[in-house]
């Protein structure tokens, strides 16, 4: 019928075109055929259905074949999707490895933090004796893993290879178990740094300079910071932590005959959060219920100790030192508040560190407070971490290797102050303690080119006064300089 149909319009066409040729010469041009027009049309129309049908045909043909696939392998297809959910999930999360179970009930992560540090000392007119160390030493190296076990435990274990003036051997740094199966409350025991201020649980890769302030290193040292031995119960929520922990001694502590006990307590509460402004306040309280003998078969060896050195852990130098003081019980309080202004960043704690001694001689007290403060030059806000109660360093936007991304810089500034004068005009023999006061300046700038990757650089005016004998005080200025990776 098409071949038809074609070869009528094929005449008809050759007729058109021949009659007007010999009209031009014999007679005028006759009306179209109106029967050429409804050949026309049928002619697309059995076109049309022929495509229709032939697609029809080829669809029809290409479900038949996958719904008999589909059917033959639906078995092996479900196999196999059931094998891949059951697989152990592995990923990168900032550069950290991790494992994951299917279920999420087991986890395991891979952790490291390196800081190498480089510093020098300029030194003042000081002591003949006193001669601080310039150089360079890994003020940390440790490698651990963290993870979560039958979903509601969870476990932490860090070893730490480098340490203040000199690296070490190697000692556990962080080795707990700990149940979350109570939420908000949760327990934790092993080896760990309780927590003991806003400046003492900022994670280590996090804190804005070098050190941390010596008041609040005075502070943590007294019966918490890391590898300290203990059990803990906390309840943590988004926007406050309480703590108490029964803490003994520290991993690294030379052999004892009685170990410490001592009661690490803190309270933190997020007082504002909004998109622009975050304001932490906190307190905490430590009390040493009793001081650790350091002979066999006595109770007339207790004694107790303040000290700390430049806020420069390139020397490890006791720049303030109280000495061995005979002392049964031993008190700490502070309070520290932090907060965030978009770039700006502010925080700040006041320490009181008070003794009862075993003799007849005064009790002595001590004293010590800083403030700091810093401005992200690129813009970036600290974050908030509910889970420790403090803020973290800044996340670039714009990372180093991005288009147009440089990292992120800040600017920091900070005052602390560090007094361990006890009635110091009095001998010992009268309960004078001549510890020394000891004033620090530091500003420096930190840069972020990535999030993992720190480099910081801090600049410090030291000054240390002994109003008992000021032939003994110590000053100098000093530059420090951190290279910083995190996974």
């Amino acid at each position: 019928m098409t071949v038809f149909l074609r070869s009528g319009l094929v005449g008809a066409a050759i007729l058109a075109l021949g009659v007007p040729s010999v009209a031009q010469t014999r007679k005028p041009v006759p009306a179209p055929d109106p029967r050429i027009g409804i050949l026309e049309q049928q002619l697309r129309n059995v076109q049309l259905q022929l495509a229709e049908l032939k697609k029809n045909q080829e669809e029809n043909g290409n479900s038949a074949a996958l719904i008999d696939l589909k059917r033959s392998t639906s078995s092996q297809y479900a196999d196999i999707n059931k094998r891949l959910d059951g697989q152990v999930k592995t990923g990168l999360d900032n550069g950290r490895l991790t494992f994951a179970s299917a279920n999420g009930a087991f986890t395991f992560a891979l952790r490291s933090l390196i800081q190498f540090d480089y510093g020098y000392f300029g030194q003042g007119r000081n002591p003949a004796n006193v001669d601080l160390n310039s150089g360079s030493n890994f003020r940390r190296a440790q490698f651990g893993f963290t993870g979560t076990a039958w979903r509601d435990w969870s476990y932490n274990f860090t070893y730490d290879f480098g340490g203040n003036g000199v690296e070490k051997n190697g000692y556990i740094y962080t080795a707990y178990l700990q149940y979350d199966g109570l939420k908000p409350f949760g327990f934790r025991v092993g080896a760990f740094a309780p927590p003991a201020g806003i400046e003492d649980s900022t994670g280590k890769a996090d804190q804005l300079f070098l050190e941390g302030a010596s008041s609040t290193d005075v502070a943590r040292n007294i019966a918490g910071a890391p590898s300290r031995e203990g059990v803990s119960i906390f309840a943590q929520g988004e926007r406050y932590l309480v703590s108490v922990a029964y803490t003994g001694k520290k991993v690294t502590d030379a052999a004892t005959f009685d170990a410490q006990q001592a009661i690490v307590s803190r309270a933190s509460w997020l007082a504002v959060s909004n998109s622009d402004v975050k304001w932490l306040l906190d307190a905490n309280l430590t009390h040493v219920l009793k001081t650790p003998d350091i002979a066999a078969n006595t109770n007339g060896s207790n004694v107790f100790r303040f000290s700390n050195g430049p806020e420069l852990a390139i020397d490890a130098t006791r720049t303030v030192d109280t000495g061995n003081i005979d002392a049964q019980r031993v008190t700490q309080w502070g309070v520290e508040t932090a907060a965030t202004y978009g770039p700006l960043y502010g925080q700040a704690g006041y320490f009181r560190f008070n003794m009862d001694r075993r003799t007849l001689l005064p009790d002595p007290d001590f004293k010590g407070w800083y403030a700091l403060a810093s401005w992200s030059l690129t813009g970036e806000t600290h974050p908030y971490d509910a889970a420790t109660a403090s803020f973290r360093g800044l996340r670039p936007a714009k990372p180093l290797g991005s288009d147009g991304g440089y990292g992120a810089f800040e600017i920091k500034a900070r005052y602390s102050n560090i007094n361990l004068d006890y009635l110091p005009g009095l001998p010992s023999a009268s309960g004078g303690i001549g510890g020394g006061v000891q004033n620090v300046w530091s500003v420096g700038l930190n840069w972020y080119p990535t999030n993992g990757i720190r480099f910081a650089l801090d600049y410090d005016n030291i000054q240390v006064n002994h109003v008992n004998a000021p032939a003994t005080d110590i000053s100098s200025n000093a530059i420090g300089l951190r290279t910083q990776i995190s996974l």
